[in-house]
């Protein structure tokens, strides 16, 4: 899919509060074409592994967020928990490197999230595991799947009413 007409459909939802999930409300585009997804990354964070279902909890929470947005400061390189298990471990981040603040929809930050445990989990002896991995939204920000360490600093997830 073009970048542009991607964008357009990025700005269309926030504007509107839609979730584009799996290509986009109306089932015609499909946007995984354009994602840049890479296994193992970023360096800097921990390469702990964890069964892949671990990441499940902190994605299925932003899923339930309905229109809810999280706001992520001026990048680039801003970054900030945006869900996680309440001890810590398996943990979504999202980074702005936008020169400008941001607000992506959980429901968006999950589907790239989804993106990452798509093509980074990897099975032995008939189990999925998953170290860490990152994926690019087209419009400046990013989504990381990695360990958040011992507890979660993430704000509460808002669920839809």
């Amino acid at each position: 899919m073009n970048t542009k007409i991607y964008l357009a459909l990025c700005l269309v939802s926030q504007v509107l509060g839609a979730t584009i999930i799996n290509g986009d409300a109306a089932g015609l585009v499909n946007r995984d074409d354009d994602i840049k997804v890479l296994c193992g990354a970023p360096p800097d964070m921990a390469s702990t592994e964890f069964l892949a279902t671990d990441y499940n909890y902190p994605i299925d929470q932003m899923l339930s967020a309905g229109t809810y947005k999280l706001h992520v400061d001026a990048g680039p390189a801003k970054c900030k928990q945006a869900s996680c298990g309440e001890n810590g471990g398996a943990g979504v981040y999202i980074c702005n490197d936008n020169t400008k603040p941001v607000e992506a929809l959980y429901s968006d930050i999950a589907w790239f999230a989804q993106r990452v445990y798509e093509k980074c989990k990897v099975r032995r002896d008939g189990t999925d595991f998953l170290s860490k991995g990152q994926s690019f939204c087209p419009d400046g920000w990013n989504v990381i799947l990695a360990d958040v360490g011992d507890h979660c600093d993430a704000a509460p997830v808002p669920t839809a009413n």
